[in-house]
């Protein structure tokens, strides 16, 4: 049998797809990770990664892989990676063996050239990590929860690991998590790490919504009112022109359009962001802490109202459209119905003008016939009066008046084979 001849231009495809890929960072204890997202949706792509590569450098970071939309960077226990999303590009620090951790300072405060990255700063987590056996960090400036236990604790990783948060930004303006964990399997903490991280980030941006359903509330309800308005006047027999409710159908039809186009890619990304969040919580398989909350039930609490209101916002925007769609079909069908009567009396008119043409025209050719008849009987007297001396006895007039029913029916009959 041949042996198959597989090529690296045979699988061109699958290396495309599979070098993009975002695998998680393998992470241990003791470290800290700090991760950073900025809203950059219609910013240049090349100008961010110049932005990234600038920091790396300035950090002494050694680019391993420099792709498209992600850079990931190492070097002296520091990993960097950034990747560009749909409308956000992220950055996550993470390093193991911080020397000094009482001092520690994250790296969004250093002098690394932030100024020049695009964009608007919408997450900025902190996460530390540490053993259970030889805390780290715990009760330090950074993760310190006061007086007060964190709001959310819970068992993750089969019990082999804590993750607490105040889920609250500190005075730093960063949301904190901590790592507690027994676990030396440096693959499944970072995939841990990448799910807290995953919920965070498509968290607030399931939240970036907010502000545009609030906006829209009003603006549906006025054009829910207007549409109402409208059809009561369609409904009413005020006389009022078809005209006059057509534009104002079509204006609200644009008005409804204008602000479902501005809304719709928002509210249905949210959605998905939303979807995404869940499942990363779901991944994550917590186990209760007695007298804490689960981070699951925080954030649905936090986000399932949003997304059940960007759903009942996409609901009503639909139900509009389709109910204007209604009233415009309600509308057609009237003036289709006005513009029948129209053709009917119109068609009337054109009936009667028609018979009334064709009685004159038989008129016409009655009158055609008494005309030609005449004539032709003046000329026949002409020739006959050259005969008059042959005539039988018969004068001129005599013979004339015979040939007058002649001439007639000649006549009539001669017309009428003309008309047919």
């Amino acid at each position: 049998m041949e042996k198959s001849k597989l090529t690296y231009d045979g699988r061109k495809d699958l290396v495309e797809i599979e070098r993009h890929a975002r695998p998680p960072v393998p992470t241990a204890a003791p470290g800290i990770c700090q991760h950073l997202v900025f809203h950059t949706n219609n910013d240049d792509m090349a100008y961010e990664r110049r932005a990234c590569l600038n920091i790396c450098q300035q950090l002494g970071l050694n680019p391993s892989s420099d792709l498209d939309d992600q850079i990931s960077a190492e070097a002296d226990g520091i990993v960097l990676k950034w990747e560009r999303h749909t409308e956000f590009t992220s950055y996550t620090f993470i390093q193991q063996n911080v020397s000094d951790r009482k001092n520690f300072i994250p790296w969004v405060e250093r002098d690394l050239g932030w100024a020049s990255v695009p964009g608007k700063l919408l997450v900025s987590l902190l996460i530390g990590i540490e053993s259970k056996r030889s805390p780290v960090w715990s009760n330090k400036a950074r993760f310190d929860w006061g007086s007060q236990k964190p709001i959310c604790s819970s068992l993750v990783m089969e019990n082999t690991t804590i993750i607490e948060t105040d889920l609250r930004a500190d005075q730093y303006g960063y949301t904190r998590y901590l790592i507690k964990t027994s676990s030396k399997e440096a693959t499944r903490l970072g995939r841990m790490l990448q799910r807290l991280i995953e919920i965070e980030t498509y968290g607030i941006f399931c939240l970036y919504a907010s502000k545009d359903a609030k906006e829209l509330g009003p603006l549906l309800g006025e054009a829910e009112r207007r549409l109402g308005d409208i059809i009561n006047r369609l409904t009413r027999e005020s006389g009022e022109p078809d005209e006059a409710i057509l534009a104002d159908l079509t204006e609200l039809s644009a008005f409804h359009e204008a602000t479902t186009v501005r809304s719709h890619f928002r509210m249905n990304a949210s959605l998905a962001y939303h979807e995404i969040a869940m499942r990363r919580l779901k991944e994550l398989r917590e186990e209760r802490v007695a007298g804490a909350q689960r981070l699951a039930n925080f954030m649905k609490r936090r986000m399932n109202p949003a997304a059940r209101t960007y759903t009942s916002i996409l609901r009503r925007q639909e139900e509009t459209a389709q109910r204007i769609n209604r009233a415009t079909q309600l509308l057609r069908g009237r003036i289709e119905v006005a513009i029948g009567k129209q053709n009917q009396e119109l068609l009337r008119s054109m009936n009667a003008r028609a018979e009334a043409q064709y009685k004159l025209q038989k008129t016409v050719e009655g009158l055609s016939v008494v005309a030609i008849s005449y004539y032709a009987l003046g000329i026949l007297t002409y020739m006959i009066t050259v005969f008059k001396g042959n005539l039988g006895g018969f004068s001129v007039k005599e013979v004339v008046g015979m040939l007058v029913p002649l001439v007639f029916l000649g006549v009539w009959w001669s017309v009428r084979k003309i008309r047919k």
